[in-house]
């Protein structure tokens, strides 16, 4: 047993979309109850905790585009206050039908450019994309008194959110600023 935290920044998969879809077009086709269960979220994290056998808090973390960052910024807090003595933290986002796609440019969401334009005055929307990452978070002295090759020091996490702006999906410049600042 080992008290590792796993934090794992999802959103919700499309490819549940895809076995339904199958299922509903193929005669006599029955989905497996793993179909499901592997599908949602929470199982993301708490399959790890139960492959490896850790025993820290396992946590499926929906933030939109910011789930990574807000499940590492949980996960560092908990090592800083002792709670756990690591943590696996990942993100992923997986788009495996176009619906997200067609359904955000039709809400006016992606760039028309398909540029994301970061802090510009000319930014004009999102740009959709997928991803994975995982990292193994433990505290510095630990790594250094293991003699373990060290990748990256996080110096400092912060999670707000905005307020209010010109759109659910616009940021608020004092917002951005104010998490820049606690960071």
């Amino acid at each position: 047993k080992r008290d590792v935290g796993v934090y794992v920044g999802i959103n919700p998969s499309s490819y549940f979309d895809l076995v339904v879809d199958y299922m509903n077009h193929s005669k006599g086709f029955e989905v497996h109850s793993h179909a499901m269960v592997g599908n949602m979220s929470n199982i993301a994290a708490a399959s790890i905790s139960h492959l490896y056998n850790f025993t820290g808090p396992a946590l499926a973390i929906d933030t939109a585009c910011s789930s990574f960052l807000v499940a590492l910024t949980q996960a560092v807090a908990a090592i800083q206050d002792k709670r756990i003595s690591g943590a696996v933290v990942g993100g992923a986002s997986i788009l495996a039908t176009p619906h997200v796609h067609q359904l955000s440019r039709n809400a006016g969401i992606c760039s028309s450019t398909q540029h994301t334009k970061v802090f510009d005055q000319e930014a004009d929307g999102s740009v959709i994309g997928e991803g994975a990452v995982v990292v193994y978070l433990e505290p510095l002295t630990e790594a250094v008194r293991a003699n373990k090759h060290i990748y990256g020091v996080i110096r400092g996490t912060a999670v707000n959110n905005d307020g209010y702006s010109l759109g659910i999906m616009a940021p608020n410049p004092q917002g951005q600023y104010e998490v820049l600042r606690a960071t």
